[in-house]
This record gives C-alpha cells, sequence and structure tokens, in this order.
C-alpha cells in the first residue's frame, strides 16, 4: 500500500472530520419557555380580574336599575300633555314603590294588566279603600272603592287612553316606579309634576 508503480510513493490519506451540527441552545430555548409561560399566566391573571370587576360592575348595574332608579323611556298620546306622543326620556324611581310611599297624583310605570310584556305610563289618582275617581267612578267595574292591594290609573289624556276605567284597578305589585324626572328633550327637562287637574274635574 506505501508505494505506487512508478516508485512513486502515494501521499498520506488524510483522516475525515465529520462536521456535527452545533448542540440546540437549551438554555435560550428554556427561557423562551418560561417567557410564554410568564405571558400568558399574566394574560390570564387579568382576563380573570377584568372578567371579575366587569361582573360586580354589571350586578352593580342591574341592582341600581331595578331597586333604585332606571332610565325608561315613554310614548304615545295617553299621557298628554304631560308627555310628548312621539316619546320623552325620564328617570324612574323604584325606592318609592318598594318603600309604599306612592302618594294619589303620582305618574307612575307599571306592568300592562292585559299584557305583561308591555309598560304602561299612567297617573296613580286613587289608592285601596279610597272612591273610584271620575269620570267613571268605577261604573264600569261594578266597583264603589279601590279593593285592597290595588291602585286606580289614568293617563292625563281622557280623550285616548286605555286604563283603569277599561281594564280596573290594578295590582300594586305591577308597579315598577314614579316617573320623578324628565330627562328629554332638554328643554322640558325638570320634575315631573306629582298632580294635575283636568278641566273636566275643575268644572266638577
Amino acid at each position: 500500500r506505501g508505494h505506487l508503480e512508478g516508485g512513486t510513493q502515494a501521499p498520506p490519506l488524510r483522516p475525515r472530520h465529520h462536521h456535527c451540527a452545533p448542540p440546540p441552545p437549551t438554555t435560550t430555548t428554556a427561557m423562551a419557555t418560561s417567557s410564554s409561560r410568564g405571558f400568558f399566566r399574566q394574560l390570564a391573571t387579568f382576563a380573570k380580574n377584568d372578567a371579575s370587576s366587569f361582573c360586580k360592575w354589571a350586578a352593580g348595574l342591574y341592582l341600581v336599575h331595578e331597586y333604585v332608579v332606571e332610565v325608561a323611556y315613554t310614548k304615545g298620546p295617553s299621557m298628554i300633555p304631560t308627555f310628548n306622543r312621539e316619546g320623552d326620556v325620564v328617570l324612574v324611581d323604584h325606592v318609592s314603590r318598594t318603600l309604599k310611599t306612592l302618594e294619589r297624583g303620582d305618574v307612575v310605570i307599571a306592568v300592562c294588566p292585559y299584557e305583561p310584556t308591555k309598560l304602561v305610563c299612567k297617573r296613580l289618582l286613587a289608592m285601596e279603600g279610597d272612591e273610584c275617581p271620575p269620570p267613571t267612578r268605577g261604573r264600569n267595574q261594578k266597583l264603589d272603592k279601590v279593593p285592597k292591594g290595588h291602585v286606580w290609573l289614568q293617563g292625563d289624556n281622557l280623550q285616548n287612553s286605555t286604563d283603569s276605567r277599561n281594564y280596573g284597578p290594578v295590582p300594586y305589585n305591577l308597579l315598577r316606579g314614579r316617573v320623578f324626572y324628565k330627562v328629554w328633550p332638554l328643554t322640558e327637562a325638570g320634575p315631573v309634576a306629582r298632580s294635575y287637574v283636568r278641566e273636566e274635574e275643575e268644572e266638577s
């Protein structure tokens, strides 16, 4: 193996060098993984805290809406001239209803007695034990007085209002609250008057 023909010595064989890939950057990879985990952990914590805050805020808003005060929209002709046919934005107080401090002459929001999915806006004219007010005085229901646990509701616009003259006294539990302030339109914004005297009553 040392000599070729012609007497020339063959060059020595060079050892082959195997080029291996460098080891994976375990340290860098570990740091990246740790950083990603930290990011997602912080994101989860933020989402959890944010969701908790939102739930608390929503629950507080619901309690205020149901038991303290709410914004409502009235529309239709039955409460003209107190409210406009085209609609008004009003504030409704629930505390008066809960504490049973509503008074005659208050404007109230109530669940419609014959269509429970709707609300009506009327004026409270008589409480339980009171004589049924004019103009019908309860003749349509053959009543002289408002029954226990009920109230008598009528619209300010007698010519165009479906109210207790038609469907009789309304259970107190159907009342949602007292309309105490008109927010919109701004030109008419202000407290809602507790009583409204009709021309028919003044003449009588």
